[in-house]
């Protein structure tokens, strides 16, 4: 009876190990199985990545771009192109100032201003030149005395000019329109105004006197040629080609006609060239 019973134990032993041995082989299969598949999901990805990894590092990719504002002369193709590279590396790695800094470099863009919109969209603000007068003979001035240069300038001659240092022309900007409102009034219209390198300035109207001011206060300067205006050059406008106020007081004034001038001057007892 005891044999019986170690018999028993024995095959029970041996069973249980039997059992605890094929349990063990099959959590090894499975841990074999996942560990396969991670190193193919890993080697796959990695490939992936390695062929695709401009895709990646561009996502998310930019798909809308909207572009506003007044852009008539503005180039459209290299507008596009500056768009087009800045949005290249993917619509997170935009580098907002330096997009709108290269779009202010285009000749007829004042100033530029660009969003973005989740996920994949960006607007686009182009505020345009609006050029008031010729700078030179190749140049144009907007209306806060902004200097550029176009290629092509033929459209714009019957516009004003202005001319002088680069570094002055806000200054020659804000002197020329306070001018052409004081003379206005008067159906006087402004043409130029230029400085040379003294910083005197000289008037022109458009029947080509010459208003010659110094370097001195512009508006008193023109306070004093209005009195002078009304009180005898009105009539006389034609005859005159300069008016020099370059003084401390007074002005004078050069004839284009010294016949004129001898009668005139004979008329109001003064110098002939007053």
């Amino acid at each position: 009876m005891k044999r019986k019973k170690r018999n028993i134990k024995r095959r029970s032993a041996a069973s249980r190990k039997k059992t605890a041995m094929q349990s063990f082989s099959k959590r090894d299969a499975w841990d074999v199985i996942v560990v396969v598949m991670l190193l193919t999901i890993i080697v796959y990805f990695s490939a992936y990545v390695r062929n695709n990894h401009f895709a990646i590092a561009a996502w998310p990719v930019v798909e809308n771009v909207e572009v506003r504002g007044d852009i008539d002369a503005v180039d459209r193709v290299a507008l596009k192109d500056i768009i087009r590279s800045h949005s290249a590396g993917g619509f997170l790695r935009i580098k907002m100032a330096k997009l709108e800094k290269e779009l202010e470099t285009l000749t007829w863009v004042n100033k530029a201003s660009v969003q973005r919109y989740w996920p994949d969209s960006l607007n686009v603000k182009i505020l345009q030149h609006s050029p008031i007068a010729r700078w030179g003979d190749t140049g144009l001035m907007n209306a806060y005395g902004d200097l550029f240069f176009p290629n092509d300038i033929e459209a714009y001659q019957t516009l004003p000019m202005l001319y002088g240092e680069a570094i002055r022309a806000k200054e020659l900007a804000r002197n020329f329109q306070n001018s052409m409102q004081q003379l206005k009034p008067f159906g006087l219209q402004l043409r130029g105004l230029f400085e040379d390198g003294r910083q005197s300035k000289h008037l022109v109207l458009a029947d080509g006197l010459v208003i010659s001011i110094g370097d001195g206060n512009v508006s008193e300067k023109i306070k004093r040629f209005i009195t002078a205006y009304e009180q005898y050059l009105a009539e006389n406008l034609n005859e005159v080609k300069k008016v020099d106020l370059r003084y401390t007081n007074g002005l004078a004034v050069e004839w284009k006609s010294p016949q004129f001038a001898q009668n005139l001057a004979q008329h109001f007892e003064m110098e002939p060239n007053l």
